[in-house]
């Protein structure tokens, strides 16, 4: 594992990378978004409305954790 020093995300290598990004709305991940939580993008609120382990399983299959 590596210390990232840098906020670009590493799946697209553009835009900053933040955690709503990654899991609702990054366009490298939108086939498994849908596949997992049924929806191509979530906003930060949809995602809080999300249970937990379907959100730790698609953070699993990003292979960013």
């Amino acid at each position: 594992m590596q210390i990232r020093t840098d906020a670009v995300c590493p799946l697209r290598q553009e835009d900053k990378e933040t955690v709503s990004c990654l899991l609702g709305e990054c366009s490298a991940l939108s086939t498994k978004r849908v596949n997992i939580l049924g929806s191509l993008n979530l906003s930060y609120e949809e995602l809080g409305k999300v249970h937990w382990h379907a959100l730790s399983k698609l953070a699993k299959a990003s292979h960013r954790f």
